[in-house]
C-alpha cells in the first residue's frame, strides 16, 4: 500500500464569492455532485468556518461530526470526517462548523487546515469556501488550484467579488518575498495599499529596485493562479456580458486570466426549500444542469500540472507560500 507521501495530490477547486447570498455553496455542491456523477471520487469540505451549512443543502440534517474535530486535533486527518455517498457514491462531505470563533484560526491552524485539504485521499476537492477577504479566506482560496468566484450580475456583488480577489493577489504577492528586504521593497510599491496601482504598476516599480527576481516570480505566479467566473442568477445575455466585461478588468488590474465558465441562469430548483436537500440539488432534467455538467468538464481539463509549476515543492504540490511556512512546529 502507498505510503501518505506517495499519494497523488488531488485537484483542489476553491468555490468563493465577495459576499453572501450570491450562492456559492449552490454552485459548489452542484459542481461536486456533476463531477461524482462523471465517476469521479470527489470530497467537499465545507470551510465556511462559522455558517456551516453544507450538510443541510446536501439533505444531511444532523452531522455527527465535523471540522471542529480536525481543528481541535481529535482527527488527526480529514478523512477520518468523511461522510460518504452524499448524493451520488462517489461524492463525499466532510461537514464543517458553525461554533463561535470557528471563522477566526490562529494562522498554524489554517496552514494545518489548507495540509489536511491536500492530503484528502480522493481525485477532486471542492472547497465551499466563506464570502469576504478576511486572512482566512484568501488564504484557502489562495492553496486551491483553481479558483471558482461566484457572482451574480448585480453592482454589489461584482465590486465584492473583485475586492476578495484583489485580496488575495496582495495576500500572495506578499507572500512570494522570500526576505525582509523584498517584503519592504513590495509593501514600498504597493504604497500600504493607500494607492490604487495595479499589479502591472507594482511591477514596473520593482523591476529597477531588485533586478526582476520578485517581480519575475509574482508575474509567473499570477499567469498561473487558475481563476475562473461563475454567473449566477444570470437572466439575460447582458447580464452575461457583464460578467465577461469583469474577467477583462481583472486581466488589466491584476494581470490574472478569469474567463467567465459558466453562467447559470435562475432555476425553482435552486430557490431554497424548508427541508434539508430541498431547493439545492439540480437533477439531469433541470434546465440548470447542462451549465453544472460543462462547468465539471471545464474544471477537470484544467492543466495542473502547468497551475502548479515546476520543479515541485518538498511538500509536493502546494504553492510556495503555503509550502514555505509549514515546518513541524507549525502543524
Amino acid at each position: 500500500m502507498a505510503g501518505l507521501h506517495d499519494r497523488k495530490v488531488p485537484r483542489i477547486v476553491a468555490v468563493c464569492g465577495g459576499k453572501g447570498g450570491v450562492g456559492k455553496s449552490t454552485v459548489a455542491a452542484n459542481l461536486a455532485l456533476a463531477m461524482g456523477r462523471l465517476g469521479h471520487r470527489v470530497v467537499i469540505v465545507d470551510a465556511d468556518l462559522g455558517a456551516a451549512n453544507l450538510h443541510t443543502m446536501l439533505g444531511v440534517v444532523h452531522p455527527s461530526r465535523g471540522l471542529a474535530e480536525f481543528l481541535d486535533h481529535r482527527v488527526d486527518t480529514l478523512d477520518d470526517l468523511r461522510m460518504p455517498g452524499v448524493g451520488t457514491p462517489t461524492l463525499s462531505l466532510v461537514p464543517g462548523t458553525s461554533r463561535p470563533g470557528s471563522a477566526d484560526l490562529e494562522h498554524g491552524e489554517m496552514l494545518r487546515l489548507v495540509r489536511g485539504i491536500n492530503r484528502l485521499d480522493t481525485d477532486v476537492v471542492v472547497v465551499d469556501v466563506g464570502a469576504g477577504s478576511s486572512y482566512n479566506v484568501v488564504d484557502l482560496v489562495a492553496a486551491a488550484d483553481i479558483k471558482l468566484i461566484v457572482m451574480t450580475p448585480n453592482l454589489t456583488a461584482l465590486h465584492n467579488a473583485y475586492a476578495m480577489l484583489k485580496a488575495c493577489v496582495h495576500r500572495v504577492v506578499r507572500k512570494l518575498c522570500a526576505d525582509e528586504t523584498e517584503q519592504q521593497l513590495v509593501d514600498s510599491a504597493l504604497a500600504h495599499e493607500s494607492k490604487s496601482r495595479t499589479i502591472v504598476q507594482l511591477l514596473d516599480v520593482l523591476r529597477p529596485l531588485d533586478g526582476g527576481d520578485v517581480a519575475d516570480r509574482i508575474s509567473d505566479t499570477l499567469g498561473r493562479f487558475g481563476v475562473g467566473l461563475i454567473g449566477n442568477q444570470v437572466s439575460s445575455h447582458q447580464d452575461a456580458s457583464v460578467l465577461d466585461r469583469i474577467g477583462s478588468m481583472i486581466q488589466d488590474h491584476l494581470m490574472i486570466q478569469a474567463p467567465l465558465l459558466a453562467a447559470i441562469g435562475r432555476s425553482a430548483a435552486l430557490a431554497g426549500g424548508l427541508r434539508a436537500g430541498s431547493g439545492t440539488l439540480v437533477d439531469r432534467n433541470d434546465a440548470s444542469y447542462p451549465a453544472f455538467r460543462r462547468l465539471a468538464g471545464a474544471v477537470l481539463e484544467v492543466d495542473l500540472d502547468r497551475l502548479r509549476g515546476t520543479p515541485r515543492t518538498p511538500t509536493g504540490t502546494m504553492p510556495l507560500w503555503v509550502a514555505r511556512e509549514l515546518t513541524p512546529g507549525t502543524v
